[in-house]
């Protein structure tokens, strides 16, 4: 039952979302923190990761989506505490259940290192990232804020994303 309110609510947000319009660049890093949030709490992790009572998100945002990210902590997350580590230049995605990635240079090692392995690693890439391999990217249509899904980037990386989740994409790969 409570995982049925959580999807409708999840459901609810992102069509009130898709009609937010982005004209303030703090509502945008808010929306995309929030868009962030629900990824996790409609995706499975392995038992021995969902076992974890924290929940480590990984960013080098020390920006506004940072800030956005940051006011997330300590929330619940499917039975699990929403904490965020600011990545600085140099550092790994080890310990990490997400990482974010954006177009800061001090996420491009944790990068290299996440990618070269199959952990379960939920990877959101924000509309400024480089291109490469993510499990989640997110999209700016038009005044819009959308997302696709690599669903074969979360089976690799023993993800299971909800049926829910996968409706409300743009696309899914």
């Amino acid at each position: 039952m409570r995982r049925k309110l959580a999807a409708a609510v999840f459901i609810l947000a992102i069509a009130a979302c898709l009609r937010v319009t982005a004209h303030a660049q703090v509502d945008l890093f808010s929306l995309e923190a929030a868009y962030i949030f629900n990824f996790t709490a409609f995706t499975e992790w392995p038992p021995t990761r969902a076992a974890s009572t924290s929940l480590m998100v990984c960013s080098s945002n020390k920006g506004e989506l940072g800030a956005a990210l940051a006011k997330l902590e300590g929330r619940q997350v499917a039975a699990r505490t929403w904490h965020l580590r600011i990545l600085s230049e140099g550092s790994t995605a080890a310990g990490c259940d997400v990482l974010i990635v954006d177009g800061s240079p001090a996420t491009s090692t944790a990068i290299k290192s996440a990618l070269g392995t199959d952990s379960p690693l939920l990877i959101v890439r924000t509309p400024d990232a480089p291109e490469g391999p993510c499990v989640v990217l997110l999209v700016r249509q038009g005044d819009q804020l959308r997302f696709d899904i690599d669903n074969s980037e979360a089976a690799r990386r023993h993800l299971g994303l909800s049926s829910k989740l996968l409706r409300l994409a743009r696309n899914v790969t």
